[in-house]
């Protein structure tokens, strides 16, 4: 029965979010330089991108709640996260379009975000949330956690959530810099290919590590 209830739910989100989670409007021109954008994490504190990147590979990841391909790739994104987290030249983040407050309940399984925490289980195949997460300020999509609406996605200001910041269209979208802040790998969505991806995005990752 808990089977049959996953794969209901896998297939009612697959229809109802699909084109919400891969379309944003018109994509710019791809971005080619880290902006000087303010951020802030899941306590509050603010920073710029150009600071957490100082003479670091600065490699985001931008997803939000609830959106299937996002929750598939955070196994990939986990095991990246596992392999390069402790790299002093290496500096990973999340960027999520979801309010801030709705991801903290999210990662805590707040009974609340029940729906989504199982939809994330499911698609992601795993029991936890352990990446870290940052926000645009200004870029809060909700969800609605009663009534017949699923979620609602629309945040207050759409001009400054990463999407628009940062020149892509689609979710998720995996955007990679080098130590001198230039963009070197941008890709949107994701197939489920874990394996693939991660030979993709790693010989990246190891190529700008090992530049000077």
């Amino acid at each position: 029965m808990k089977k049959i209830f996953y794969l209901l739910l896998a297939c009612m989100l697959v229809l109802i979010l699909n084109a919400d989670a891969q379309i944003y409007g018109v994509k710019k021109p791809d971005i080619k330089s880290i902006p000087d954008i303010d951020i802030y994490d899941l306590n509050g504190n603010h920073t710029t991108l150009k600071k957490l990147a100082k003479n670091k590979v600065l490699f985001i990841d931008n997803w939000f709640i609830p959106c299937p391909p996002c929750f598939m790739e955070m196994k990939m994104l986990h095991r990246l996260y596992a392999k390069y987290g402790n790299e002093k030249e290496f500096c990973f983040i999340t960027i999520s379009r979801t309010d801030s407050s709705i991801v903290r309940k999210f990662i805590a399984k707040d009974s609340t975000l029940a729906k989504y925490v199982n939809a994330y289980q499911y698609f992601s195949q795993l029991t936890y949330f352990k990446l870290p997460v940052y926000f645009l300020p200004g870029c809060n999509a909700k969800v609605i956690v009663e009534g017949k609406i699923l979620h609602q996605i629309d945040p207050d200001h759409p001009a400054l959530c990463p999407d628009d910041a940062l020149h892509f269209s689609g979710y998720p979208t995996v955007i990679i810099f080098d130590k001198k802040g230039n963009t070197i790998f941008n890709k949107s969505g994701y197939d489920g290919n874990e394996a693939a991806a991660m030979v993709e995005i790693e010989k990246v990752i190891n190529t700008a590590l090992t530049a000077n």
